[in-house]
């Protein structure tokens, strides 16, 4: 619990961090081998197998945050570069680190959690920086099971449809499985505004691809199934010789595809991090809606897609708040009326070049981390010239974002309102992760916070104040502007109900007067939600938030006298100014101690 006198400290220690936090040749591909915990090495002369323990050898960190598709945290996810044995798992805020990496021109990072999809992205590891990731991850729709030898159909009488041969399951081995089959399928979410669902950062790989004859491209997606089996112990299986019907709901923010055309399916090589042309689907009509379906050799993610033909270009300086440039930020362009993604890195000066569809518009997120804290930013929609131009090329005009300056802060605005939702203004609002605002005329606060952290935000209440409810926001990205409005938004009300407790302090034989008595609430242990003194004759009586679980304190710091917990469900009572210390006040074991 913090004490009147402790929390100043930590609150001066919380606002001195924040202003710390505001000062501040080709590599190779590493394979791995997802059933095999060895390193593996392929053999290929843009591969090199993983380094000896060489101290002198050039090393990379990675850090990053995994999000579900709504932007909040995921703890659990497991998180691994493909290649070496290197791991981690996220916290309870979604964060995550990795040192001593080899740097790479395209390291796979791999994500999983139990019932989310599996992902991965590509991603050029630097040396001496901070490299940054911020993926999303999506919830898995479906999850049923058959008997390998009955086969099964999933979907009949539904837009997306799976069939499952009788006998056509095999182990990683190849052979012939007989048994249960745990079967996990996601459709990815690519229509969906951005704030509201979308998965188009949840999919794996970067949107690069290879043609059946081997030609480098970028796709423009219509779909995007992912099909996982398993035995029930976890072990995964496979199709057999025997192809499966798909059949999955088009998905499209242009124009759409019509009836009878043909597009290709790709699947994700998970040890490559890109897809990779393998058949032909066909756009059909499924009870007024398209859908296109295809024959799958195997499961694993399927994407129907065409390669993007004409292209366009997407350049700016990436720089901190200061304005100093930061190179190693990734960049990764985001369609608004296409399917797709694009990633880039910036280089020592900042600069960045994204290759995007011409004659389309998009939005651009852009990350990168200091000491562990990342800084994130996106871009406002940009229009895309029609003109055909190439960073790779040189050729035509890109369109510069200019100079984009990314915090690792972000605001945080509110209001403070009464029980009758009438605005309370001079009220001291308080989050120890972020800074310190008080409320306006109209109620309404704004401060400066960390972007992507759980931060508790409360009234900071003198003695026989009314106590405000603590609440929780976790912070998302946008410019630590008061004046340009925050993406952040906190609400603070009393509790709903309040009831009393009430009792005497003695202290070593005598009554004790004017010693503290603090409130907290569990769920938020470390504010302090009412407080009063100790009368003369050693009595209190303190109001308490109803409906919870509260801790009464005695003293603090050095005088702490103790502390007693409270179920406030069936407390009678409003207050001690309506009821005094009578019996309709919960009434509290006398505090005996020696200071």
């Amino acid at each position: 619990m913090i004490t009147t006198n402790r929390f100043a400290t930590v609150l001066i220690a919380a606002v001195f961090a924040l202003l710390l936090l505001s000062v501040s040749c080709k590599e190779d591909v590493i394979i791995y081998d997802d059933d095999d915990d060895t390193n593996a090495v392929v053999d290929d002369d843009d591969l090199t197998p993983t380094p000896g323990d060489d101290d002198d050898a050039p090393s990379a960190s990675l850090v990053g945050i995994v999000l579900n598709a709504y932007g909040q945290p995921l703890g659990d996810v497991a998180v691994s570069i493909l290649g070496t044995t290197s791991g981690a798992e996220t916290d309870v805020t979604g964060r995550f680190r990795l040192d001593d990496l080899i740097p790479s021109d395209r390291a796979i990072i791999t994500f999983r959690k139990e019932t989310y999809a599996r992902t991965s992205l590509p991603i050029e590891l630097r040396e001496n920086i901070e490299n940054t990731i911020v993926q999303r991850m999506a919830v898995v729709d479906h999850i049923f099971s058959f008997d390998s030898g009955d086969g099964y159909t999933f979907g009949d009488e539904e837009p997306l449809k799976l069939e499952f041969s009788s006998d056509n399951v095999v182990d990683a081995q190849g052979e012939l499985y007989n048994g249960s089959v745990i079967v996990e399928v996601t459709i990815f979410d690519l229509v969906s505004d951005a704030d509201d669902g979308n998965e188009i950062l949840a999919t794996p790989g970067d949107f690069t691809a290879v043609n059946s004859v081997g030609e480098e491209k970028t796709l423009e997606s219509y779909g995007m199934v992912q099909i996982n089996m398993a035995t029930p112990s976890g072990e995964d299986l496979q199709l057999g010789s025997q192809a499966s019907m798909i059949r999955l709901p088009v998905q499209s923010l242009g124009t759409p595809p019509v009836v009878g055309d043909e597009i290709s399916a790709w699947s994700y090589n998970e040890t490559l991090g890109k897809w990779e042309e393998e058949a032909v689907g066909t756009v059909a009509e499924f009870e007024g809606s398209l859908v296109w379906e295809f024959e799958a050799p195997h499961f694993s993610t399927w994407n129907c897609d065409r390669p993007i033909s004409t292209h366009g270009c997407l350049t700016g300086t990436v720089t901190d708040s200061a304005g100093s440039p930061r190179g190693g930020a990734t960049v990764r362009a985001v369609g608004i009326t296409y399917i797709s993604t694009t990633t880039a890195r910036t280089d020592q000066d900042g600069s960045f070049c994204l290759e995007v569809k011409n004659g389309e518009t998009v939005w651009a997120e852009i990350s990168y981390s200091i000491a562990g804290q990342t800084a994130t930013q996106r871009t406002d929609p940009v229009s895309i010239s029609p003109g055909q131009a190439s960073c790779s090329l040189g050729e035509g005009t890109c369109n510069d974002l200019g100079t984009i300056p990314v915090d690792i802060q972000t605001c945080m605005s509110g209001m403070v309102v009464d029980a009758q939702g009438a605005p309370v203004s001079g009220q001291q609002i308080v989050s120890p992760s972020g800074g310190v605002a008080t409320t306006d005329a109209n109620g309404s606060f704004c401060m400066i916070t960390p972007v992507f952290q759980t931060s508790e935000v409360f009234v900071l209440t003198e003695i026989d104040e009314v106590g405000y409810k603590p609440v929780r926001v976790y912070t998302q990205p946008g410019l630590p502007d008061c004046q340009a409005g925050c993406p952040n938004l906190a609400v603070i009300r009393p509790y709903d109900t309040t009831s009393c407790v009430h009792g005497s302090v003695v202290v070593n034989g005598q009554l004790a007067e004017n010693l503290l008595v603090e409130v907290f609430d569990l769920e938020f242990p470390s504010v302090r939600i009412h407080s009063t003194l100790s009368n003369s004759d050693g009595s209190f009586c303190t109001s308490v938030p109803g409906g919870t679980n509260a801790s009464v304190q005695i003293g603090a710091g050095d005088n702490l006298c103790g502390a007693e917990t409270v179920n406030t469900d069936n407390i009678g009572g409003e207050g001690c100014a309506d009821v005094g210390q009578t019996a309709e006040c919960y009434s509290l074991n006398d505090f005996v101690c020696s200071l």
